[in-house]
C-alpha cells in the first residue's frame, strides 16, 4: 500500500468518525447560538439608539464563532493521538505500512478539513443573518473567513503537538488546560502590571514587568489563539500586506508544529 493511499485511508476513517459524532454539531450549534445572542443585543441597541456605526457589523460574532470552533478543534486534536494509544489501535496500525509522518499528516488534514467545513456552515449562517437583518455580508467578512482557515490550521497543529507528548486522554486534556491556562495567566499579569504607572512600581516590580513582557511577547508566537486575534485585526485594518504576512506566519507555525509532533511521536513510540 503506497504512502498516499495510507494517508487517504486514515483520513477517511477519522474524518467520518468525527463527522458522525454529536460533538462536532454541538460545537457549531453553540457557536451560532452565542453569535445569535450577540447579534440580537446589537440590533436591540441599534433600534433603541436609532444609530448604526460599524464597518464590520458581523465580524465580532464571527470572532466568537471562530473561538468556539477553535476550542473544539484544539481539544479534538489534543486527544486524537492519545485516544488511539489508549485504545491500542495505534500499535495495531503501526504493524502495517503506517508511519508517524503519514499518521500525523492524516490527523492534521482531517481536523483542518473539519474546520474548513465548519467555516462553510458559518459562511452560510452569516449569509442568512445578513439577508434577514440587512447587516452587510462585507468583503471584510469574506477575508475573515478565509483567514479562519489559516487560524484553524494553527490550532489543529498545536493540539496535535500536545497529543504527541502525552499517552492518555486525561493527560492530554490536563496538559492542554495547563498550557492554555498558563498563557492566560501570563497575559493577565502582563496587562495588570502594564496598567500600573511606572513611577509607582518598586525596582523589583519593574524587573518583573519587564520579564513578564518578554514572556508575553514570546507566548504571542506560540499560542495559536494569539494568531486568531492578530489575524482578525489585519482584516479590520484592511492592510493586505499585514493580512498576507500573517497568513504566511500561520503556514510556518503549522508546519513547525506538525513536524515537531512527528518528531515527538517517533521518540515516544506508539504505546500509552
Amino acid at each position: 500500500m503506497g504512502r498516499s493511499r495510507v494517508l487517504r485511508t486514515l483520513f477517511k476513517r477519522d474524518f467520518l468518525y468525527t463527522l458522525y459524532s454529536f460533538g462536532y454539531y454541538g460545537a457549531l450549534f453553540a457557536s451560532f447560538l452565542v453569535s445569535s445572542f450577540i447579534l440580537k443585543n446589537f440590533l436591540d441597541a441599534t433600534r433603541e439608539e436609532d444609530i448604526l456605526v460599524s464597518a464590520f457589523p458581523l465580524n465580532y460574532p464571527l470572532y466568537l464563532t471562530l473561538i468556539i470552533i477553535s476550542l473544539y478543534l484544539v481539544i479534538v486534536s489534543a486527544i486524537s493521538i492519545s485516544r488511539e494509544r489508549e485504545q491500542g489501535t495505534l500499535e495495531v496500525l503501526f504493524y502495517g505500512p503506517v508511519t508517524s509522518s503519514s499518521f500525523l499528516w492524516s490527523k492534521y488534514l482531517k481536523d483542518l478539513s473539519l474546520g474548513i467545513l465548519a467555516l462553510g456552515f458559518t459562511a452560510l449562517y452569516f449569509y442568512i443573518v445578513s439577508a434577514l437583518t440587512n447587516l452587510g455580508f462585507t468583503g471584510g467578512l469574506v477575508r475573515a473567513l478565509i483567514m479562519g482557515v489559516f487560524l484553524i490550521s494553527c490550532v489543529v497543529s498545536f493540539g496535535l503537538f500536545i497529543s504527541s507528548l502525552t499517552g492518555r486522554i486525561r493527560n492530554s486534556i490536563i496538559t492542554l488546560i495547563a498550557v492554555l491556562g498558563a498563557f492566560l495567566a501570563i497575559q493577565f499579569v502582563y496587562n495588570m502590571l502594564l496598567g500600573i504607572e511606572k513611577e509607582s512600581l518598586s525596582p523589583s516590580m519593574l524587573y518583573l514587568r519587564q520579564a513578564t513582557a518578554y514572556v508575553f511577547h514570546a507566548i504571542n508566537w506560540v499560542s495559536p489563539f494569539a494568531y486568531l486575534s492578530r489575524g482578525l485585526d489585519s482584516v479590520v485594518l484592511e492592510n493586505w500586506t499585514l493580512y498576507l504576512t500573517h497568513a504566511l506566519y500561520c503556514v510556518i507555525y503549522s508546519l513547525v508544529f506538525v513536524f515537531l509532533s512527528i518528531y515527538a511521536m517517533g521518540k515516544k513510540g506508539v504505546k500509552a
